[in-house]
């Protein structure tokens, strides 16, 4: 198949999903409430949902910088901010919920003090734990759908599944993590034996780049009271996630201590189902099931949905525009450091 017919069949498929989540809403949807609560929205509600959303990008920020700090790598607050919210950003508008934006936070942050290897260490253990710190909330959302509401019992066993799929690999990576041992250089040749008999050069070269990781890896864990900080503050960044869902809720009427955590519960199905930019489609799919469910109605789920995204929004248009201003920089410096006689 070639990239052409790849491309044709990902944008049908883009059409088609949006389309019928458009018919979908225009047969569901309650005009007359949808106005309602557009009516409710106000300017002082944005403001707080940003301000919810910039609490959110600090704790992620701090969470990363304990993690540069036990890889020797001390940068001020405000460029690892930065590199977040513009990593934020690309990862918002590529095919995936969650990764994306790895390579330009390692851009951003890079220097002659470190190597990208070492940097790339620190985001994906600060991705590891962004993912999997938010599990204990997403058990609790998961108990009140069991204890709590009336749902179906193939919903009960599949969500539970995902849950304890998720959990399980928590598990086992954190053990084997701590237990030492080559266990990525052992995972690395296992995944490389295909190549080695087609490019042992190249199978070479992976093994030992996943070796040097490992033991990057190995050097920042090494004091487990920084990596349980990360992932204390991790937890902190999932409450706080699931306090704009219940602020956002209870502005438009429905306050409740238990739908909070049903609706963040949710995640995981719009992680595994997200296939296009920005999760369109699929955030506005899961939350029009999940709401109905809970017999909060279609109204409320959109607008939510769009109070959400316009938080979302904002923070990536700062991490794309930060992003434009750092390659003119960088252009700029090249441009000057090329010139004749600069160097004397």
């Amino acid at each position: 198949m070639t990239p052409k017919i790849r491309k044709l069949i990902r944008l049908a498929i883009e059409v088609a999903v949006i389309a019928v989540l458009f018919l979908l809403f225009l047969r569901l949807l309650d005009w007359e409430q949808f106005r309602g609560y557009l009516l409710t929205i106000t300017p002082r509600i944005i403001l707080t949902v940003l301000l919810i959303h910039l609490a959110l990008h600090t704790l992620g920020t701090v969470q990363w910088m304990v993690i540069l700090r036990e890889a020797g790598l001390r940068h001020g607050f405000l460029r690892v901010f930065w590199a977040r919210v513009s990593g934020y950003a690309i990862t918002y508008l590529t095919p995936s919920m969650y990764f994306g934006g790895e390579p330009v936070r390692a851009m951003l942050l890079k220097d002659d003090r470190a190597t990208y290897k070492r940097i790339a260490a620190t985001i994906v253990l600060d991705k590891y734990i962004e993912l999997f710190t938010k599990l204990p909330l997403i058990v609790v959302g998961f108990a009140f759908v069991v204890l709590l509401l009336r749902v179906e019992l193939p919903f009960v066993i599949l969500a539970g599944g995902l849950i304890a799929v998720f959990c399980g690999f928590f598990v086992f990576v954190s053990s084997r993590l701590f237990g030492g041992g080559p266990f990525i250089r052992r995972l690395a040749k296992g995944l490389l034996r295909p190549l080695v008999r087609i490019r042992p050069r190249w199978a070479v070269r992976a093994l030992r780049v996943a070796t040097e990781f490992e033991h990057d890896i190995a050097l920042i864990i090494r004091r487990r009271s920084a990596f349980y900080l990360a992932m204390g503050i991790g937890i902190l960044f999932s409450a706080v996630e699931v306090f704009q869902t219940w602020y956002i809720l209870a502005v438009l009427g429905h306050g409740s201590f238990v739908h909070p955590f049903v609706i963040y519960a949710t995640i995981v199905v719009q992680g595994l189902i997200s296939i296009l930019p920005g999760n369109i489609g699929g955030m506005e799919g899961v939350h029009l099931f999940i709401f109905n469910v809970l017999g909060i109605g279609t109204a409320l789920s959109l607008i939510y949905t769009v109070i959400l995204r316009i938080g979302q929004m904002s923070f990536v248009f700062l991490g794309l525009v930060n992003l434009f201003i750092s390659r003119l920089f960088r252009t700029a410096r090249g441009r000057a450091g090329s010139l004749p006689g600069e160097r004397r």
